[in-house]
């Protein structure tokens, strides 16, 4: 079977290829950015599922030693796994919060489908994963512009 074909959009159904969290002040909380994960969206032939599929964050050369990547400063929250919009999970390096399609149980795994489907969110939830995500600046931050990457993983077969 064909490779997974991933897609992130936003809530408003928006491609995201960046995310800005603006000014945050120590001690805070940035704004929530709440994304989808889709596999095959709109797909009208089954591709493979992704599965073992989890979110981090990594320093733009890949390691893991900046202040956000090592100090775990952006936190991850997928209802469909934690079972509420409260529960955070701090992400970096090898520390990573696993996601599952929102159609799906804890004994499917963390799995996003690959099947046929018509793109929608209403009838397409075993293929998308929503994630929300947040950055928490600890109280003694440097100050300054960060700059680091999120990284979806996962394998097929």
């Amino acid at each position: 079977m064909a490779a997974p074909s991933i897609t992130i959009v936003n809530d408003s159904d928006i491609t995201v290829a960046s995310w800005d969290c603006g000014t945050v002040q120590a001690n805070s909380d940035s704004t929530i950015l709440t994304i989808l994960v889709w596999n095959n969206r709109g797909g009208s032939t089954a591709l493979s599922d992704l599965k073992d599929v989890s979110i981090t964050t990594l320093d733009i050369d890949g390691g893991s030693s900046s202040d956000v990547v090592a100090g775990k400063w952006v936190q991850a929250n997928v209802p469909r796994v934690d079972g509420n919009n409260t529960t955070w999970t701090a992400i970096g390096g090898t520390t990573v919060k696993y996601l599952r399609a929102d159609a799906l149980a804890a004994a499917d795994g963390n799995v996003i489908r690959g099947i046929a489907n018509d793109g929608t969110f209403t009838n397409a939830k075993s293929n998308y994963c929503t994630c929300r995500l947040k950055a928490h600046v600890p109280l003694n931050a440097t100050p300054g512009t960060k700059v680091w990457k999120t990284r979806i993983n996962g394998y097929y077969v």
